[in-house]
């Protein structure tokens, strides 16, 4: 394994990073078309939901602490049930990251380069991550270090500014129009980005202290969880829901609305600032599927899996052929349906109530047998 490690700060920034920008930038629009006026409320319980799956997942690693997922799933699950567990999360971030490269390069198309072949915004983002993946886990970090704070701030100030147009009454009536089934279908589009934290039970290995990670690792969740609660509340209460439904990207548009003295037309700045998270994300992903698949296949050299996954990535991500098969569809039909309660809930889940059992009795069987021995 890599002998390259990183700090639970440098774990806050990554995890914080990776989910804020896709994640307030893509589910605010089928968040406000299902759950209206209360999608805060809907917004509110993703973060909860995601914040749940990043303690569940950096708990069961911190009871295994410096194995790779590959090495503590088996032991967990047992050797079939846990190569198993390993296909599923592996091939949801194959998927996801093809997604992602498809998603970031829609975006790009559809506001500053509409007549860019979608090919080339993902090759230069995939040569990019690949270059950092490359250098290692550390390098990611210290990148994380540097960018997160521009990109929080990318994302807090235009929202900070924006304050003086909130109108509150285009939040009523809370709850009555919509009931709690509607809101909570409109947290699932944001709770399915929110839980890809999954991702830590790749990560936890490298960090210098496990145990100082689960609080980062929440907290991280936490905070982009909370940046996108705040931003559902500006643009359904700025626009209100009927006009921001109607947005395909409701927070771009919502950059676009700041007007605080010579603070204007903003959002050339915030997509720069929105591409270092993808940034950060797309690197992610391609360092634990790289990793992922090295460690799987008993492959030495980890490296050598990127020069094979990153194709493998553009292939895949070209598969869409437009934004309503990559940005609806699949959402609609795999992430939501599939992805969201098996992967990023069940089985991280069932891993770790079958881990803490283990643990338990083995805590157990230690207490008990000093005692029989003194009987003895």
């Amino acid at each position: 394994m890599d002998k390259q490690r990183v700090s639970s700060n440098q774990l806050f920034w990554m995890i914080s990073t990776m989910q804020v920008g896709m994640s307030i930038l893509l589910t605010l629009n089928p968040a406000i078309g299902t759950a209206k006026q209360d999608v805060w409320i809907a917004t509110s319980l993703s973060a909860l939901f995601g914040t749940g799956i990043a303690l569940i997942c950096s708990r069961l690693s911190v009871l295994y602490p410096g194995e790779p997922l590959t090495s503590f799933v088996p032991k967990v699950a047992g050797r079939w049930l846990g190569h198993a567990a390993i296909f599923l999360l592996m091939l949801y971030w194959f998927t996801v990251l093809a997604i992602i490269l498809r998603q970031y390069a829609e975006f790009i198309i559809g506001t500053i380069l509409p007549r860019t072949p979608v090919y080339i915004p993902i090759i230069g983002m995939i040569l990019l991550a690949c270059y950092v993946v490359y250098s290692g886990i550390e390098v990611i970090g210290r990148c994380s270090e540097i960018f997160g704070p521009l990109v929080l701030a990318g994302i807090f100030i235009p929202m900070l500014l924006n304050l003086k147009q909130v109108q509150l009454s285009n939040l009523l009536p809370i709850y009555v129009d919509n009931g709690a089934l509607e809101i909570m279908k409109g947290a699932l589009p944001t709770a399915a980005f929110l839980s890809d934290n999954i991702m830590l039970l790749v990560l936890f290995c490298f960090l210098v202290n496990p145990k100082d990670g689960v609080k980062s690792a929440v907290l991280g969740t936490g905070v982009a969880g909370a940046l996108t609660v705040f931003a559902a509340f500006e643009c359904v209460s700025i626009f209100g829901y009927m006009t921001a439904s109607g947005h395909i990207y409701p927070f771009f548009n919502l950059v676009r609305y700041v007007s605080f003295g010579f603070l204007q037309n903003m959002d050339s700045l915030v997509v720069a600032i929105w591409i270092m998270g993808v940034f950060i994300k797309v690197s992610l992903y391609l360092f634990v599927c790289s990793f992922g698949v090295s460690e799987w296949f008993g492959i030495k050299r980890w490296r050598k899996s990127i020069f094979y996954v990153a194709p493998l990535m553009l292939l895949l991500s070209l598969l869409p052929r437009n934004f309503v098969e990559s940005s609806v569809l699949y959402p609609k039909l795999v992430a939501i349906p599939f992805n969201l309660p098996v992967q990023s809930f069940f089985v991280p889940a069932l891993l770790w109530l079958i881990a803490e059992i283990k643990h338990w009795r083995k805590r157990k069987r230690q207490r008990l047998t000093p005692s029989s021995e003194g009987q003895g």
